[in-house]
């Protein structure tokens, strides 16, 4: 009889999804990275060409590693999030809802600028210079080398405005509203959250929709995929969806929350040391890697051009990155085809990102010719085998044929009507795996569910 593996630290990395033996050697660049940074959840996804090759998730959906992620498992994107945001953008520009050279702060004059919040404090006279066009190439004036990135200072920004912590998206902007330029605008690149923070609040002001409906029907929607396909994070483990795994940072800091709305004064710092709900625009995405390989064959994912059309195949590579505590994602894209997404579940405390060290291990395997047969099935179009399931009497035991990479769950019940899961998730080898079923006397249903 196969086990399962159940995440014990001699345990092998399970991968979950449809086995592609001709990329295995980027499986192997992924555990390497997981098994020497003791990461405990990832994913990756390979397009070549438009034909979505490989999609493995890897690892386990919970802290004690006793659960393999689920095919379908979602990951916080963290600043992948913008190429989102900015592709958003550009439709509304295409719509003639908005301009690059539309000024985004009216400043109390109706009509000179797209958000009309007043100013916490005396604004520097060269915020009502700041064009849309600014926001998307992160060179709207402020620079978070020098004043920190304020969009993370919700402690500092609900006491000087004498509110609840966290202020919230609005109070933000009001507060930052108030704090002097660091460049003129248009002037200097610097890297910006506070630029997609307000990209996020003009999508929904310009649109009269919240940022997920207009996401969804211009963005995402548009190659199919549907709103169980991403979701916008939430803060605390108790919010995240059944899909996510944990977030891994265990370091405790203060709960940005506390004490208005948290009686907890100290947490984990990827549950409540920030505000992820006030992340909209620049840092809430949470989805699968195939949804950013499809972003990626449509739209530029970096650079000034960033959320328009795919540049035609040439030489050029671009990828975006995000980092947040419990994350670190990458978003690649290169001129001769080939797209990759890799999430995961961790940030390293110091020292190169996992995301730059992944993005040269894979490069390098791309160029080298490290592939030398590739395949040509789109994994997305295959659907599970349904496993042949026998029931023997004595002993009493389950039964089931399993395929490689594939995650089953039993399920039980007693009325064929509500299912709960019965027994841990377990990933198939190809061999069959059995199980006991329950000796209570009451009559009892099961069935396998096979997760695609």
């Amino acid at each position: 009889m196969a086990l399962a593996s159940r995440g014990l630290a001699a345990d092998p990395i399970p991968i979950v999804g449809v086995p592609v033996p001709e990329l295995g050697v980027l499986d192997g660049k992924m555990t390497e990275i997981m098994e020497a940074n003791n990461i405990s959840a990832a994913s990756l996804s390979v397009m070549r060409n438009g034909t979505v090759l490989l999609h493995h998730v890897y690892g386990w959906q919970d802290r004690a590693r006793q659960k393999p992620l689920r095919p379908d498992a979602l990951f916080r994107l963290a600043s992948v999030t913008k190429p989102f945001t900015a592709a958003a953008v550009r439709r509304l520009i295409a719509n003639g809802q908005l301009s690059l050279s539309t000024r985004v702060f009216s400043l109390g004059m109706p009509g000179a600028g797209v958000l009309p919040y007043a100013p916490f404090g005396t604004p520097d006279p060269r915020l009502g210079d700041i064009t849309v066009d600014h926001l998307l190439k992160h060179r709207g004036g402020w620079d978070r080398d020098i004043a920190g990135d304020l969009t993370y200072r919700e402690r500092t920004i609900a006491n000087a405005m004498g509110v609840a912590c966290p202020p919230g998206r609005e109070n933000a902007v009001r507060y930052i509203m108030g704090q002097p330029l660091h460049n003129d605008p248009g002037s200097t690149y610097a890297y910006s959250n506070i630029g997609y923070l307000l990209l996020g609040l003009i999508i929904e002001t310009v649109s009269g929709q919240d940022y997920r409906s207009y996401v969804q029907a211009n963005v995402i929607g548009l190659d199919g995929f549907t709103t169980t396909d991403w979701l916008l994070g939430r803060t605390f483990a108790v919010d995240q969806d059944a899909r996510e795994p944990y977030y891994d940072e265990p370091i405790l800091a203060s709960n940005v929350f506390y004490p208005a709305s948290s009686a907890v004064v100290n947490v984990e710092r990827p549950y409540g040391s920030f505000d992820l709900e006030a992340r909209t625009g620049q840092g809430r995405i949470v989805t699968r890697g195939i949804v950013l390989l499809r972003y990626l064959s449509r739209f530029q994912v970096n650079g000034d051009s960033i959320g328009g059309p795919r540049p035609a195949p040439c030489s050029w590579r671009r990828n975006h990155t995000g980092a947040q505590t419990g994350c670190n994602t990458l978003a690649r894209q290169r001129g001769d085809g080939f797209n990759y997404a890799v999430l995961f579940n961790k940030r390293p405390a110091s020292g190169t990102d996992y995301a730059s060290q992944i993005r040269t291990n894979l490069d390098t395997v791309f160029d080298t010719g490290g592939i030398p047969s590739w395949p040509t099935a789109d994994i997305t179009q295959m659907s599970p085998p349904l496993p042949k399931t026998t029931l023997s009497l004595n002993p009493p035991l389950l039964t089931c044929e399993t395929a490689a990479g594939r995650h089953y769950q039993w399920q039980s019940n007693t009325d064929l009507q509500t299912w709960t899961d019965y027994l841990p998730p377990f990933v198939g080898n190809g061999s069959p795996v059995s199980v006991a079923p329950e000796s209570t006397g009451a009559k009892k249903f099961y069935r396998l569910v096979v997760r695609q």
